[in-house]
Order: structure tokens, then C-alpha cells, then sequence
């Protein structure tokens, strides 16, 4: 029988990248049909429930991402069933995300330096990389925001919401008799419960985010002591600006990025010394 309440062990908070040294070219596919999804940066709390620029009503992750996912749903109780908040992430997503929280931590600290208020906002979403080899989490279509339903269809009570970036949204944080041991055993063993699961499969947990979980990454790279396997995913510039509910043309500008992933590997083969100038042309 499977341990739903397993504690969940405290890890450090890694704080070195690590490159990809031979990026996957693996899909992505989507996970509508499959799960239940809500894509939250598509209607954004903080912004009013308006879109995030870039954002789209769909998620999507790495076809092994997707399997395993499916592998993980399996082991929940019956009746039981994720929901996906978020998962690939677009580079205009990201550099939206940033410069939001940015401005925030930088009205909240008029006086700190500009490295102080990068520092700050690191702990909130990281840094939207345009070089596809040190990628941020979610732009590689490794990551993936999730939380879990019961029979009822109501999300189960984690002690504290999606992208809540409190010390209560440390994954440990009802473990620790330091801080939340004790106040919401609930939230802890449903925490367990997702933790345990995604675990399972081969997936790990991003420490100070609960809902955040990932394979292939750089961060689970450090975790498993492996290589990262995902690279970033580039943005056509087109992809922001057409409507997302053609989708036929969405998945063949998603087939073009992952071709141009291959053709940038291939350049960095042939002349690693111009990996630089790659990466300019890359974010120009």
C-alpha cells in the first residue's frame, strides 16, 4: 500500500546552475485533454484577472513530463486527481513575471541597492534567461505547478495558495517544529501526499514552492545528481501575437522552435566560440 504520509525530508536550497550540455530534443505535447488544467497566468490574479503577455489558455510539458505525470496521477487515492496551474512558460511570460515582481520588491525597498532588489525578487520567479542552455525552470518545459483535487472537485486545503510566497509556501514548512509543525496537519498530510506521489515517479520538488515539481531541469539536476536534460524553448515572436485558439498553427510554430534548438546545439558543436554571439542573436 502506497505511504501517503511519509515526512517529507528537508533539502538544501540549491543556489548554483547548471548548464545543458546536450539538450533533448524532445516534444512538447498538451496537457488539456489529459488533466484538469487552469492555467493561472492566463488570468492573472495580480493583474486583475487580465492575461499575462504571452500567456495561453493551454499547458504544455515535455512528453516524458507528461507520462510521468500520468504515471504519478495513477498512485492518488481513487477519486482523487491533479490540477495543473502551470508548466512551460514562454521567455515573454517570464520576463513579464520579472519585471512585475521586480517593481514590487523595488517599491518595498525604495533604498536597497539594484543587486538587493534582483536578490529579492529571485526568491518570487527566476530570472527569464534567453540562453536556451541556462534556461529558467519553466522554459524548459521540465517544470510543472500543480495541486490535487478531491472526490468532491474542490482543491485540498496545502496551508497556503499557488504562488503565495510566504515562509508557508516551503514545501517543509508543516514539518518543521521551527515554524508550522502542528498548526495544520491537514495541509502537511496533503502536502505528503502530493510530494510522495510526484517523488515517486522521479520528479523533484522545488524547496520554498509546494506546488512546483521538475525533471530534466537544471534543479533537478542538482537534486539527482544528473545533467540537466531540457534546454530552453524559444519564442517565436509570432507566437505572441496570434490568437491561442488556433492551435494547428501554435503546434507548428512549437515544431519550428524545437528545430531551432537543434540548429543552435549543432552551431555550438561547430564553432563553441561563438556560442556568445549565438546567444545575442538569440535574445535580439
Amino acid at each position: 500500500m502506497f505511504d501517503y504520509k511519509k515526512p517529507i525530508p528537508v533539502f538544501p536550497f540549491p543556489s548554483n546552475k547548471l548548464p545543458v550540455p546536450e539538450p533533448s530534443l524532445e516534444p512538447l505535447v498538451y496537457l488539456d485533454d489529459e488533466f484538469v488544467c487552469d492555467s493561472m497566468y492566463n488570468h492573472w490574479i495580480e493583474d486583475e484577472g487580465r492575461p499575462l503577455a504571452g500567456s495561453s489558455p493551454s499547458i504544455m510539458v515535455r512528453e516524458t513530463v507528461y507520462k510521468m505525470m500520468k504515471e504519478a496521477e495513477k498512485l492518488l487515492p481513487e477519486g482523487y486527481k491533479f490540477k495543473v496551474y502551470d508548466a512551460y512558460r514562454p521567455i515573454a511570460v517570464q520576463q513579464a513575471l520579472w519585471d512585475y515582481f521586480r517593481n514590487v520588491k523595488r517599491k518595498e525597498n525604495p533604498d536597497v541597492s539594484e543587486e538587493e532588489v534582483d536578490r529579492l525578487t529571485l526568491f518570487c520567479v527566476s530570472f527569464p534567461s534567453y540562453n536556451v542552455l541556462m534556461p529558467s525552470l519553466h522554459n524548459t518545459g521540465g517544470a510543472v505547478d500543480l495541486t490535487i483535487l478531491g472526490p468532491d472537485g474542490e482543491e485540498l486545503d496545502m496551508g497556503c495558495g499557488f504562488d503565495e510566497f510566504t515562509d508557508a509556501a516551503w514545501t517543509t514548512y508543516f514539518e518543521d517544529e521551527g515554524k508550522g509543525a502542528g498548526t495544520n496537519n491537514l495541509a502537511r498530510d496533503n502536502r505528503r501526499m502530493l510530494y510522495n506521489v510526484m517523488t515517486e515517479v522521479g520528479f523533484t520538488n522545488f524547496p520554498s514552492e509546494w506546488w512546483h515539481f521538475d525533471y530534466g531541469t537544471e534543479k533537478w539536476g542538482l537534486f539527482t545528481n544528473n545533467v540537466p536534460i531540457y534546454a530552453g524553448i524559444l519564442d517565436a515572436e509570432v507566437k505572441n501575437s496570434v490568437p491561442y485558439d488556433n492551435m494547428e498553427l501554435i503546434r507548428e510554430i512549437d515544431k519550428k522552435e524545437q528545430e531551432l534548438v537543434k540548429q543552435i546545439v549543432e552551431l555550438r558543436e561547430k564553432f563553441p566560440a561563438l556560442e556568445e554571439e549565438v546567444v545575442k542573436v538569440v535574445k535580439g
